[in-house]
């Protein structure tokens, strides 16, 4: 099966090759690893904008997107053993996400406020405990680093509790603003020791499921 990987190789060599002689060629895998990774986030991207615009949640599932990418990027957290099963596990959830944030719309429309505190101070505590999460694979060594990972993180939540509560009285759309709320509250959780063991068994059921590397 043609994978992100091979392609991502095969126009690595390609372009190094094509580079002028006197030029300083940079080594091939560093930059298969570069198109590699913009190859699968731009198909990630694709597929999670497709099947969100496909089931009428575009505007909810952009608003989770951009929630837990974010945040992640920031605090860490569990990882898929491979990309396709990351693909959908993310695209389940991301529209999930959303779906939920446009059934809630109506029913938590007046209570939203005090939604945005409960959430933000059970991330705040997670946050304090236990972000950064790293892996195996991506460890962080650093304790300065570290530090300065979670120091973000408070920024981070302090900065979305400011921009939700300021889209609430604007008047912004419930639906988002829930489905901002609830990805929130599944990438906190994603960073307790439920949350890898959940991942961890999804991806092994995904695997058995479609083994696709």
């Amino acid at each position: 099966m043609l994978s992100i990987h091979d392609v991502a190789g095969t126009a690595a060599a390609y372009l190094v090759t094509r580079l002028p002689a006197n030029y300083r060629r940079p080594e091939v895998e560093v930059v298969a690893f570069g198109l590699e990774v913009l190859i699968g986030g731009l198909l990630q991207l694709a597929v999670f904008v497709a099947t969100a615009r496909y089931l009428g949640l575009l505007p909810e599932m952009t608003a989770a997107l951009i929630t837990m990418a974010t945040y992640r990027l920031l605090s860490g957290g569990p990882h898929c053993s491979a990309y396709y099963r990351c693909l959908i596990l993310s695209a389940l959830t991301l529209n999930l996400l959303a779906f939920i944030g446009h059934r809630l719309a109506y029913f938590m429309a007046g209570i939203l406020p005090a939604g945005f505190l409960l959430v933000y101070g059970v991330s705040l505590l997670i946050a304090r405990r236990l972000a950064p999460r790293d892996t195996e694979a991506a460890p962080i060594i650093s304790p300065v680093r570290r530090a300065r990972l979670k120091t973000a993180c408070y920024l981070w939540l302090l900065a979305w509790l400011v921009l939700v509560l300021l889209g609430y009285y604007r008047g912004w759309s419930p639906g988002v603003l829930i489905a901002s709320m609830a990805a929130l509250t599944c990438q906190s959780l994603s960073l307790t020791p439920l949350g890898f063991t959940v991942v961890g068994r999804v991806d092994r059921f995904l695997k058995r499921l479609l083994p696709l590397g």
